[in-house]
């Protein structure tokens, strides 16, 4: 369990609190008491850690993405082993790509070149390093303080490859949405493959929504090999031509159609934005070989802000490809030759689906597979929560998460004491299947009878039936859900009121309540209740 690293020490860091999970590692949040600022610390799952040949390549690509010193790629200043724990420990970044565009669905043309510029800049100097990032999605961008743009999880996707074809298992590492059409089919990959995801993220970022989705991540996979993607101004008007034409170039099918370095990609964006992007400049600083035991790494840093991978890691998906499916695709490979490649993987008979939250691995060996299920939740204006993280609103869904229970919920916002305003469902998510959960949570209003005499007893029915029956004098107004309403009022000795129909409408701050009163005509034949 995650909770087992809370409150104790790995290495010299301090476990303060879970961030997330993923399918690889659990992230933390940390301290490191020599500097005395936060970090980020991503600890193997036991399940892997117990693997010597994989705990062996993890601690490996880490230490080699702990190398790639530069301003737009997350610092990564300790790997070690403590007490049978792996972990890295990294800089902690509060707030990712993912964050804002939960905020607004799309970020403006400038901001998206500053990114695009910025993550070029991150590519191109690990690709000269030899290091393929092989994820790069929404989930893998996060910001400093100052909106610079920060790569993460370089080297763990290269970790589960590695591992799958010394197993000889048949996966392809990547997140299905942003599959480059080679990933897709299984091919070799270069720098390039990281110029198509990354095209990928500026189309999400541009117009809200990916290129390609389907009901599974063989879909979506066949699509990135087959379909032309929309036009993103199709999508959004205010986007300029020119960044349009980029975004197409890095979705471009084959790779010797799309920009062919990062650094090409890179002076594109910087001449759309009117700046100048000079590669030369770009940093090439190293740092000595990291120290496994984690021990006082960096113990010469100067005091600085450190941010982390809130991302939950998002760092890999290892899935198997049904290739054969996907040859009708005459798509060729040109190999950058001083780019590093991955071995072409054999076809598989076996699909598994996708995971687009998180760090995970579907590992394929002959016909046994591990399968993901996806959920989709529609909530019409509301904000809707997983597990009491929120995950948008008015309509969720997601691929890749683990079979198992999940608490759905779905909020608006309402004056207090409106129970209504919020409505929870636990679900059970089946392997391979998708689950729709449906939710409508309701705005209250408030209702009183300041003037109805005591031992009146009313009567209030709405669409879904009787909703409150009680005496009068009320100790307070009613909260009801907002709708229409029929009201009876009856006392003994008097004649009924009613029924009348009433519509309460949702309290606001200028309209606090509804008033409501009647007259009743009692026994004497005289009214009560009216002055």
């Amino acid at each position: 369990m995650p909770e087992r690293h809370l409150g104790r020490s790995l290495g010299r860091y301090r476990v303060d609190s879970l961030l997330g999970s993923g399918g690889f590692a659990w992230v933390y949040r940390g301290f490191d008491p020599d500097l005395e600022v936060p970090v980020a610390i991503k600890v193997l799952k036991p399940q892997f850690a117990g693997d010597p040949e994989f705990e062996e390549r993890f601690r490996r690509e880490a230490s080699t993405a702990a190398r790639l010193r530069h301003p737009n790629i997350v610092t990564i200043f300790a790997v070690g082993r403590d007490d049978g724990a792996v972990y890295f420990a990294m800089d902690y970044l509060p707030q990712g790509l993912t964050q804002r565009l939960e905020l607004n669905n799309t970020l403006p043309e400038p901001t998206l070149l500053r990114l695009g510029i910025e993550v070029s800049r991150a590519l191109a100097f690990a690709h000269r390093a030899g290091v393929i990032h092989r994820d790069i999605k929404v989930d893998n961008i996060l910001f400093d303080d100052h909106g610079n743009a920060i790569v993460v999880d370089f080297g763990i996707a290269r970790a589960a490859s590695d591992a799958a074809r010394e197993t000889k298992t048949n996966v392809v590492v990547g997140t299905p949405q942003y599959f480059a059409p080679e990933q897709a089919r299984g091919r070799a990959v270069d720098g390039r493959t990281d110029i198509y995801a990354l095209g990928v993220t500026l189309f999400r970022a541009a117009t809200g929504q990916l290129p390609f989705e389907g009901e599974d991540w063989y879909d979506i996979a066949r699509k990135h090999v087959e379909l032309a993607p929309p036009r993103p101004r199709s999508l959004n008007r205010e986007l300029s031509a020119g960044f349009e034409a980029a975004i197409l170039k890095c979705l471009e099918k084959r790779p010797e159609d799309r920009y062919q370095t990062a650094d090409e990609l890179g002076t594109a964006l910087s001449e759309l934005a009117g700046t100048t992007a000079d590669a030369a400049s770009e940093p090439t600083l190293t740092v000595p070989a990291i120290q496994h035991t984690g021990e006082r790494i960096l113990e010469k840093l100067k005091r600085r802000r450190l941010v982390m991978a809130a991302s939950i890691g998002g760092a890999v998906l290892a899935i198997a490809i049904l290739m054969s499916l996907l040859d009708g695709d005459s798509t060729t490979e040109a190999v950058l030759p001083a780019q590093p490649q991955v071995a072409e993987l054999a076809p598989l008979v076996v699909p598994a689906p996708q995971d687009t939250s998180a760090d995970s691995v579907v590992m394929v060996n002959g016909p046994q597979v591990v399968t993901t299920a996806t959920l989709r939740v529609i909530a019409p204006g509301a904000q809707i929560l997983l597990d009491s993280r929120s995950v948008g609103s008015n309509e969720f869904r997601r691929s890749g998460l683990a079979p198992g229970a999940y608490t759905v919920s779905a909020r608006v916002a309402s004056i207090p004491n409106c129970r209504w305003a919020e409505e929870t469902e636990r679900v059970t998510l089946t392997r391979a299947e998708t689950t729709t959960v449906q939710l409508s949570p309701r705005q209250c209003g408030r209702i009183s009878f300041p003037r109805i005499p005591a031992g009146t007893t009313y009567r209030l029915s709405g669409p879904d039936g009787v909703l409150l029956t009680a005496d009068v004098p009320l100790d307070a107004p009613v909260v009801v859900p907002a709708g229409n309403y029929t009201l009876t009022l009856s006392r003994p000795g008097c004649e009924s009121y009613g029924p009348e129909q009433l519509e309460v409408p949702p309290a606001t701050a200028q309209r606090p309540e509804i008033i409501e009163w009647a007259t009743l005509r009692c026994g004497n034949g005289k009214p009560e209740g009216d002055g």
